[in-house]
């Protein structure tokens, strides 16, 4: 593609050209090639998608070497002025630790989100977040986009109106007190933007320092585009020689490619040039047969899913070669186990949760991390420094002894512990006796939270310097079921009504206590082999080996494990045959929701005036939802089930998902298998319907 803009005529504007793709990954895939250099940069924010690409090159044994997968802050940081470390940012849970802190004892200005989020802000940390991190979509920090956001606003009814309003102007006061109170950027956001001003300021020399060789920059595999990202690819292409992409997906990529320019030209001076490339394949007509299964509860839901597993498995078809596929796989992970195990069947669940991103993990890591140290101390090697001896109360850490009614108050406030690091902190490491000491020099009114910080120590003294395998579980097992018993109920009161903290945190314990003997096993393994001594830094490595390797991957092919896969995750995959469950009204595709009310949402999803330059946020909207089922259809290249369920445990009625409609509207042949057909295929002496003999290549006569 030639670039439109202009680098050297003299005039002011320049032109942002861009080539936007729609379910058409094959042409980025056919890009990979051997090369010295990367002439390629590949953005994939999600880390799930970025594995995907990279296994699709794997699987076509196509050399990438031209390739270079990075996060989108990582290459506005090499651009923007400084070095890059200047440039790093607070991860979610230490903007969330930090946000805790200032809305337990909010300014003036804050107090206004008590119109949105009731009296005690604290106890909505995490909804706080969430509508700055839509903010931070919509507006991506620029000026104007918050004027627009305002006007946005003033068009509502005015108790919509009156909500939006506090929420924008306590979500402003916040990002600045954030701001204020750490040394990194509290998002990509001010990374993005500084990464675009460098841009136009240095007239494009700033990205030839930083990538000469690249020819191309591409985003992959996204369903929302923010804003500050968008600014940034718009100076990209306006300022440099480099060509711009944008793969996107069924659903949302329409609706993002059909607003670039509005978007771009809110908040510069930019022409812009958009072309859009889309295969037929942004439909859901699958290319292999398919059937629509029909059951009563959710629970024949799932014996029906793992029987059709079981007669693709009973015919020879290989493990590898069959994926059951939900949009979450919460809700069907135990039906889904509890249905095979009759089949003599075995699950790998694959799933989104980024273990090492959670505060179950982060908590047993720093836990360890005060061990390792302690360790060392007590054998003259060293000391501990405040920030080790204080990270296990950061991540809500709890005596194994306390419950809910210990007047201690477990977890511990934030702010309060902080106020006792203040006064104890000065700069030097010191044994874990010596910390002990310190704390006698805190003043008094906060003898709860000093005392909080000596069981902490008391219970590190405790444990073994030199762990044996079978000690690895002891120490950290019963840290986990602390936490489970006394902060997930507390998380669960906090949350939104829609429980995805909870049920997130949930799963990070859940995970947690798995990790736990692997770690156990792999410690012992390493341990026999003579590769390692017994230490906690031992375990460290670990820990880290161990969560770092995704979950359900096979050492063979032959390994007797049926893939479970998140909805999210079958982006670029490929099976031969897929049964994808939950295909039912109000749970997929799931109802649009977000933190801002459903009228300013609305407003802006429908992009009239002053909303036509903001972003949307992939959760405003079902287009989300269609993404997902696009990519789940797409995933099967021999046969296609889709299932459903008609009522729940109480006899409440569930409906058809509209996604399946498209199979209609299309003219595509979607038989049906339900009530005597279902029968049969869940009976003992199992007798497949006509309709997914078809689906599953198996012969009519057996």
């Amino acid at each position: 593609m030639a670039n439109a803009h202009t680098r050297s005529d003299g005039l002011d504007r320049r032109t942002a050209s861009l080539t936007v793709h729609v379910c058409r990954e094959s042409t980025l895939v056919s890009w990979a090639r051997r090369s010295p250099v990367a002439t390629d940069l590949v953005l994939t924010p999600e880390q799930l998608h970025r594995r995907n690409l990279k296994y699709t090159l794997a699987d076509a044994a196509q050399p990438r070497s031209s390739l270079r997968f990075v996060p989108p802050v990582d290459v506005a940081a090499a651009v923007a002025p400084g070095d890059a470390d200047e440039w790093r940012t607070l991860d979610r849970t230490d903007r969330l630790r930090l946000l805790e802190e200032l809305l337990v004892d909010p300014d003036a200005e804050i107090e206004s989100l008590r119109t949105a989020f009731g009296t005690n802000l604290a106890a909505h940390t995490e909804a706080v977040e969430a509508a700055r991190e839509e903010l931070d979509v919509v507006a991506g920090g620029a000026a104007t986009r918050a004027d627009a956001l305002r006007e946005v606003a003033a068009g509502l009814s005015t108790p919509a109106a009156r909500e939006t309003t506090a929420l924008l102007d306590g979500l402003q006061a916040v990002e600045l007190t954030l701001a204020d109170r750490t040394e990194r950027a509290v998002s990509a956001v001010p990374v993005l933007r500084a990464g675009r001003e460098a841009l136009a300021a240095t007239d494009g020399r700033a990205w030839e320092e930083a990538y000469p060789t690249v020819e191309r920059l591409s985003v992959a595999g996204v369903s929302t585009v923010g804003s500050a990202l968008l600014d940034f690819l718009g100076h990209v292409a306006a300022f440099t020689d480099v060509e711009v992409h944008l793969f996107l997906r069924a659903g949302t990529g329409p609706r993002i490619a059909e607003r670039l320019d509005a978007r771009l030209a809110a908040q510069s001076s930019l022409d812009v040039d958009v072309t859009v490339a889309s295969d037929d394949a942004g439909g859901v007509e699958p290319s292999v047969p398919a059937a629509e299964l029909v059951a009563t509860t959710r629970r024949e839901e799932a014996r029906a899913a793992m029987a059709v597993v079981d007669a693709l498995l009973d015919r020879g078809v290989s493990v590898s070669d069959v994926a059951v596929v939900a949009r979450d796989v919460d809700r069907y992970e135990r039906p889904l186990d509890r249905a095979a195990r009759r089949y003599g069947r075995h699950l790998s669940v694959w799933t989104q949760l980024d273990l090492e991103r959670t505060l179950p993990y982060r908590l047993l890591v720093t836990c360890g991390e005060l061990l390792d140290a302690a360790a060392d101390s007590s054998g003259g090697g060293g000391a501990v420094d405040a920030e080790t001896v204080f990270a296990p109360l950061d991540c809500q850490w709890v005596p194994p002894d306390a419950d809910a009614d210990d007047e201690a108050g477990w977890p511990l406030a934030h702010h309060e512990v902080a106020a006792v690091r203040r006064a104890v902190d000065d700069g030097e490491a010191r044994s874990l006796d010596a910390w002990s000491r310190r704390l006698d020099d805190v003043g008094s009114g906060t003898e709860t939270t000093v005392d909080g910080v000596r069981r902490l120590i008391q219970w590190a003294r405790d444990q073994p310097t030199t762990p044996a395998p079978g000690e690895v579980e002891a120490t950290f097992d019963p840290v986990v079921e602390a936490y489970d018993a006394v902060v997930l109920p507390q998380r669960l009161a906090a949350d939104t009504p829609d429980l995805t903290e909870t049920s997130r945190t949930a799963r990070a314990v859940e995970r947690s206590r798995k990790l736990l003997g692997q770690v156990r096993g792999k410690y012992a393994d390493w341990r026999d082999r003579g590769h390692v001594v017994d230490s906690w830094g031992t375990v460290l490595d670990v820990f880290d080996a161990v969560a770092t390797t995704r979950p359900g991957r096979r050492e063979h092919d032959n390994a007797e494990r049926i893939d479970v896969l998140d909805a999210t995750d079958t982006w670029l995959r490929e099976y031969p045959y897929v049964v994808a469950v939950g295909l039912v009204d109000g749970k997929w595709p799931e109802r649009p929701d977000g933190a801002f009310p459903p009228a300013f949402r609305d407003a802006v999803v429908a992009g009239e005036g002053p909303a036509a330059g903001l972003g949307v946020r992939g959760a405003w909207t079902e287009e989300r939802e269609r993404d997902h089922f696009v990519d789940a259809v797409r995933t099967a290249t021999e046969g296609l089930v889709l299932t459903r369920f008609t009522e729940d445990a109480d006899g409440v009625t569930y409906h058809r998902s509209p996604l399946l409609d498209e199979f209609d509207d299309r003219g595509v042949d979607l038989p049906a298998v339900e009530g005597g057909d279902v029968a049969d295929l869940l009976a003992a002496d199992r007798r497949l319907p006509e309709s997914l003999r078809r689906v599953l290549d198996v012969e009519v006569a057996e």
